[in-house]
């Protein structure tokens, strides 16, 4: 599996990357209305009978000093003048060369833009799915020193959405797997945003474009399913370092693991587009189109959601704070049928 720009060979490179697949959409939504116009069906009827038999034999039946006048010329010129115009001749090399055969492979499935200056809650809930569906209530880990509040740590900029972990007093629950959940007192805050409630694919591409904040803040693109396993890391920053990580479960009950990473300082504080490409046999990560992790073993085969966050762990610097990962975008494709 290949994703749309990325099959292109375009050189790995965010903006780079990020253009080639927007031209890419464009020129496609721009082929195919074309292709449904009046203007094209008309050029086309107008080539049709030009090039017929009756339209030959009726031209050679007018005198040669009366052809400029005749109603022929006129058709002949027509048809001439649009053949040479840009946007016959884009339509025609374009159809010739019809770069758009793996984007129809794909139906885009979810997309979140953020061109709202407010979260979208029809897609979105700022809370684990655990606590949503059981509780009703936001919870987070032991190891966490920042609370998820669910309002009031994303917010919006330029088209982008930023979750937010600060300096900020909080009371709630924490789940401690071998005593259940109990009331605590946090100094921080941080957000979450997850689509567990309003969509969930098996297989595809799930792409973001995503700045991580620098210092020791925990930031993660990451999905799971209704089970705590499989769970998938996108790309998560923690400590300096990037990590595409993969954990499922195994038969005596201690989790596999599949852990990668790579320094991380370069990825804060800019933009990357983090990919992954799941099929039934194989995961593939990818930065900016450049394969990063394969995976084979353990591949999940139920529906996942996607989920964003950020935490301030026990282990992390309130020297950082505040600190703030940004997405740009997000989308998810599909192969059709």
């Amino acid at each position: 599996m290949a994703s749309l720009a990325f099959l292109l060979g375009m050189i790995p490179g965010t903006e780079k990357v990020e253009s080639a697949e927007n031209q890419l959409r464009t020129d496609y939504a721009a082929y195919k209305e074309f292709e449904q116009s009046d203007e094209l069906k008309h050029f086309l009827e107008l080539e049709k009978e030009v090039k017929s038999n009756d339209f030959i034999v009726r031209k050679k039946k007018i005198r040669k000093k009366d052809y400029p006048d005749s109603i022929e010329y006129q058709k002949e010129i027509e048809y001439e003048t649009l053949k040479k115009s840009e946007k016959f001749v884009w339509y025609f090399k374009t159809k010739k060369k019809y770069p758009f055969k793996e984007i129809e492979k794909w139906n885009l499935t979810f997309e979140e833009p953020f061109r709202e200056p407010k979260l979208d809650k029809e897609k979105w809930i700022t809370r684990y799915y655990w606590g949503d569906e059981t509780l009703g209530r936001s919870y987070v880990f032991p190891d966490d020193k920042s609370f998820i509040k669910e309002d009031g740590n994303v917010e919006f900029y330029d088209n982008k959405a930023r979750i937010v972990t600060r300096t900020e007093k909080a009371e709630g629950l924490v789940w401690i797997p071998e005593h259940g959940f109990s009331d605590g007192k946090f100094d921080f805050t941080s957000g979450l945003i997850s689509t567990a409630r309003s969509f969930r694919q098996k297989y595809g591409i799930f792409t973001a474009k995503v700045k991580m904040a620098p210092g020791s803040v925990t930031q993660a693109f990451w999905m799971v399913g209704n089970q705590m396993l499989p769970h998938i890391d996108v790309a998560k920053y923690d400590r300096g370092k990037l990590f595409c990580n993969f954990f499922w479960p195994s038969r005596n009950g201690s989790p596999h693991r599949s852990v990668s990473k790579t320094a991380g300082t370069r990825y804060a504080n800019n933009f990357y587009i983090y990919t992954l490409e799941w099929t039934p046999n194989k995961l593939t990560w990818k930065i900016n189109g450049k394969v990063f992790k394969t995976q084979t073993s353990g591949v999940p085969q139920d529906e996942m959601y996607i989920n964003f966050s950020t935490s301030l762990k026990e282990y992390g610097s309130e020297s950082d704070l505040p600190s703030a990962m940004e997405i740009d975008w997000i989308r998810v494709y599909k192969l059709k049928d």
